[in-house]
């Protein structure tokens, strides 16, 4: 009889989870967002059992063999185990593992063997697995200690372009504009509060990111000169990873991943080119849906 598993796909903004038997999946549930860092462990496991539970429809929980879940979050140790420890209590007779999200995100590109995977969204990590299966990172280390050329490293440069026009030191354009409309900022002392004295809504500065990519490929010169400067810090980790894994030489695939690598444009294009260059050998390929990447790694669960 095909093993049942679940692979469960758990993010800031959604949850998805996948049942799959025989390495087919026959049903998917989404929920909202699980980040157990944002959201607290307690809080996040209960969007996933319940996302979990529905993908499992009229599946009990003695008949799921193995269930994976890749978590925003979890790349914290403690986070990692906390999570395990209350999704083991509801389905105990289930294989259950939780990792963090760049994982299944590397296994749904590279299904198995050595790779290597970007992930650039909100924040930005480079993940690899070596020749013995050893994995590898670089990056991921919020917006306030790296996030290197991600969406929100993005906006935080296209900010600091601001504070230098409002300084004096360059001169108001395309970019600044947007971006002192995106805020509803209108001088120096207004910008410092909004980004001193008020919260810090990282999603909201991210969200700068599609138009800045967006006046880059229209020629705009300091939106170029910031989603240049991107391409080489997501270029760098990938670089970075792959010499921590001996990689280097070797022929293998680099899979693009994220929100922020999802379209054809300037900086993928870019990163493309930076990464060919840097790694002769080897193979760009696309991204794959994170879920099925859960799957599989659930269905190794299962040995």
């Amino acid at each position: 009889m095909a093993s049942v598993v679940v692979g469960v796909d758990a993010g800031a903004t959604k949850t998805s989870a996948a049942l799959a038997s025989g390495k087919m999946i026959v049903r998917r549930a989404q929920g909202a967002g699980a980040n157990a860092t944002i959201a607290g462990i307690d809080a996040a496991a209960v969007v996933i059992l319940r996302t979990i539970r529905e993908a499992c429809g009229d599946q009990t929980s003695e008949t799921i063999s193995a269930i994976h879940i890749g978590a925003a979050g979890a790349g914290s140790p403690d986070v990692a185990r906390d999570l395990e420890a209350i999704v083991r209590v509801a389905f105990p007779s289930s294989n259950v593992r939780v990792g963090d999200d760049v994982e299944i995100a590397l296994r749904a590109a590279i299904p198995q063997g050595p790779g290597i995977v970007i992930v650039a969204g909100t924040g930005s990590i480079a993940l690899a697995s070596d020749p013995e299966g050893n994995l590898h990172r670089a990056g991921g280390l919020g917006y306030l200690l790296g996030d290197e050329g991600s969406a929100g490293w993005i906006g935080f440069e296209a900010l600091r372009l601001l504070g230098r026009v409002y300084d004096g030191r360059a001169r108001a354009e395309e970019t600044s504009r947007l971006v002192a409309r995106h805020l509803g900022v209108a001088n120096r002392s207004s910008l410092i509060r909004a980004v001193y004295h008020e919260r810090i809504d990282v999603a909201k500065i991210a969200a700068l990111a599609p138009s800045i990519l967006a006046f880059a490929g229209k020629g705009n010169r300091a939106s170029k000169t910031i989603v240049e400067a991107a391409a080489g810090q997501l270029a760098q980790l990938v670089i970075d990873v792959a010499s921590a894994a001996h990689l280097t030489e070797a022929r293998t695939n680099v899979a693009l991943s994220g929100g922020l690598l999802r379209e054809e444009n300037l900086l993928t294009a870019l990163l493309k080119s930076k990464i060919v260059s840097s790694l002769p050998n080897a193979a760009i390929v696309a991204g794959g849906d994170p879920v099925e990447g859960a799957v599989r790694l659930a269905e190794r669960g299962c040995g």
